[in-house]
């Protein structure tokens, strides 16, 4: 069969048709000459003009193909002045993409043309376009048989990973055969041989660069019959998962509707547990769904929290996800790559999980500053994002904002807390812990969080600690009142009376008690300080209660060894099996982490800072089968001997106890503790 012999439509659209069964494959299969003109050198324009050519390589076809490279205005100038060899300048630009290849669609295209590049069956030269000439738009084809008949086609081809599978795409085809169309066919034909022998003034023409050449050879399988391309399709895909259905509950909706109305900006104050992140998610899709062009970045306050974004992510969205952290050493290239690709309308929409501080790096700002895309922001945690090194990555760049956190305002920093709210539009919802604890659930007939009991466990100081306590209040009230005020020694005294309540030794014989009233228990979590978790794991053991530590130490890297999970995947996993009866972590618990499996707390060591108390909170009020309640143990320092200072001690651990006890299962009876015990 020649290429006059096939049904050939003059146009070609992929909301209709399957460009690769119904195009490419067929005329590929029956040519043995194909000519193409590509968009930007990558590896998903090789993936692009490689779609179909399974028979054609298999036929001995030859291809010469031709793309262009971006450089920048003074490489152009080097190369158009000087003498300098272009291929040492190029290699440097296009080695990157060509790295590492995850995608398998493109991974397998690429190496079919990497084996037609080893065997000779396919030249490629690289297009440099002058300063003067722009970006280098063409995208032809031209397919030819053994008997002279052919084809070209040209128009809209998409080339992104995964639009040179499933997004829109549609050209017209010109046939040399027909009288019609020969005219439109041979400016085709001119077109694609001006470039390839060098004949535009605008544009550079030269071979590719060996280095490149080799690369691409790498990829190739060792023999013609590994290549298998005919069994990919091209049919449609929205990026947008339907495939999980997503409820949402009437508060989340709320939350929605307020941040579209104020502009697609806002903050949303909601408890731990309530749901923000699917909240904002909802958000992000909506606002996908009236985009084509749109770069959404979202930025979490720690590495390990990525993962389970981007497990949120895929249940509203199908396509790429980039992470830019330490977690994936090859981000900045990525990033560099794909808003190339967006400029060039090559990438239309994908995805960034990074964190605070990536996001607020240098490398970061200025290349998410060249997109000509959409740009969504959304911050968890946002209140994280208020120091003074970190307010940069609020760029004005980004067209929608929103941010989440249980407690936006910064503690004891209102600069910070202005600038949040002022960029983000203030706050548009608010849902706090006791709205959650006390708002039933229409569906479930349960309220949002599990109720909870509240023990408080009331703790003394023994004299030594005392004495050092009113010694460093001594030394505090000093600098305060001298008239040049020593911020560093300040610092450092407030620290360690902190730390004297956080670690008082009477806390250990404490624990050792609530241990032994309840010798079954199980599914707890144990808050304690870097000082005390040593001690607190051998009392653990010492009671035979299987337990492990959960700190800023464990991995946050995918192991073998834990079953393809992260090391803290995996404890958690551990935990809520039952294979763990406790966890004792450190402040790494305290945002974002979700374990609902986790009934029981004993809080040993705390911070007067509310948003703490409200996180450590959420950690254990999440639902979960099975659990009808929770209970929170917490350790107060109540010194008995009524001098001035343990008052003032009680009166500011006491604070935390009424943050704790008012929104309680058990709050009238703590009412009644605190008139016995406090208000004395």
């Amino acid at each position: 069969m020649v290429l006059e012999d096939i049904n050939i439509k003059i146009k070609y659209d992929s909301d209709k048709d399957d460009m690769i069964s119904d195009f490419y494959i067929p005329v590929l299969s029956n040519s043995q000459k194909y000519c193409r003109l590509s968009g930007f050198f990558s590896s998903s324009s090789l993936a692009t003009v490689a779609r179909g050519m399974e028979n054609f390589i298999k036929n001995n076809g030859k291809m010469y193909l031709i793309c262009s490279a971006i450089l920048s205005k003074e490489d152009i100038s080097i190369i158009e002045e000087t003498n300098e060899n272009p291929s040492k300048i190029l290699e440097s630009y296009l080695i990157n993409s060509l790295d590492d290849i995850e995608d398998e669609f493109i991974k397998d295209h690429v190496a079919a043309l990497g084996w037609m590049l080893a065997n000779n069956n396919l030249e490629i030269k690289i297009a440099i376009v002058s300063e003067k000439g722009g970006m280098f738009h063409q995208k032809v084809g031209i397919l030819e048989d053994d008997e002279g008949n052919a084809i070209s086609f040209s128009g809209s081809n998409n080339e992104t990973a995964n639009g040179l599978k499933y997004n829109v795409e549609d050209f017209k085809v010109f046939k040399n055969w027909d009288n019609g169309q020969k005219e439109y066919f041979e400016q085709d034909y001119e077109s694609f041989n001006n470039y390839w022998n060098g004949l535009s003034e605008r544009t550079k023409v030269i071979n590719l660069p060996e280095a490149i050449a080799e690369k691409i050879i790498e990829i190739a399988p060792n023999h013609i019959d590994e290549i298998n391309l005919n069994n990919y399709s091209s049919k449609p895909v929205n990026d947008v998962n339907t495939d999980e259905k997503i409820v949402l509950r009437d508060y989340q909706k709320e939350a929605i509707e307020n941040w579209w109305e104020n502009g697609k900006k806002g903050i949303l104050e909601m408890a731990t547990g309530t749901g923000k992140t699917l909240t904002a998610l909802s958000c992000f899709s909506k606002i996908f769904h009236e985009n084509e062009n749109l770069i959404t970045v979202i930025a979490c306050p720690q590495s390990h929290l990525i993962d389970q974004w981007i497990k949120d992510v895929k249940k509203f969205y199908k396509g790429q996800i980039i992470v830019a952290s330490s977690k994936n050493h090859k981000w900045k290239t990525q990033i560099k790559n794909l808003i190339i690709n967006s400029i060039l309308d090559i990438e239309k929409n994908f995805v960034i999980v990074t964190t605070h501080k990536t996001l607020s790096s240098v490398y970061f700002i200025e290349n998410i500053k060249k997109s000509k895309a959409k740009l969504l922001l959304i911050v968890d945690e946002v209140h994280g994002i208020g120091s003074l090194k970190q307010l940069k990555a609020l760029d004005d760049s980004y067209n929608y904002r929103l941010g989440l956190s249980a407690t936006p305002e910064r503690w004891f920093d209102n600069e910070g807390t202005n600038y949040i709210m002022k960029y983000f539009g203030g706050v548009v919802f608010e849902f706090n812990i006791g709205d959650a604890l006390n708002t039933i659930n229409s569906g479930t007939g349960e309220y949002y969080l599990t109720p909870y009991i509240y023990k408080p466990i009331l703790v003394d100081l023994n004299s030594e600690e005392f004495e050092l306590y009113e010694y460093l209040t001594a030394g505090i009230a000093n600098i305060l009142n001298s008239e040049k005020k020593d911020r560093s020694k300040l610092d450092s005294y407030c620290f360690k009376r902190q730390g004297i309540l956080n670690n008082a030794e009477e806390k250990y014989e404490k624990l050792i008690g609530i241990l032994d009233e309840n010798k079954n228990i199980k599914d707890l979590i144990v808050f304690c300080s870097p000082q005390q978790i040593d001690k607190v794991q051998k009392i653990l053991n010492d009671k035979k209660i299987t337990q492990h530590k959960f700190t800023n130490a464990e991995k946050v890297r995918k192991e073998e060894k834990y079953g393809g999970f992260t090391e803290r995947d995996y404890l958690i996993k551990k935990f809520e099996d039952g294979s763990y009866k406790a966890l004792v972590a450190m402040k790494c618990l305290d945002e974002g982490v979700d374990i609902p499996s986790a009934r029981n707390a004993i809080i040993m060591s705390s911070t007067s800072n509310p948003r703490e108390h409200v996180q450590r909170r959420g950690r254990i009020l999440r639902h979960f089968q099975g659990k009808k309640e929770a209970i929170i143990y917490d350790m107060l320092v109540f010194p008995d001997d009524g001098s001035e200072i343990s008052s003032k001690i009680i009166k500011k651990e006491a604070e935390r106890y009424r943050e704790f006890a008012i929104n309680a299962k058990n709050s009238m009876k703590c009412i009644e503790f605190l008139k016995k015990n406090i208000m004395r």
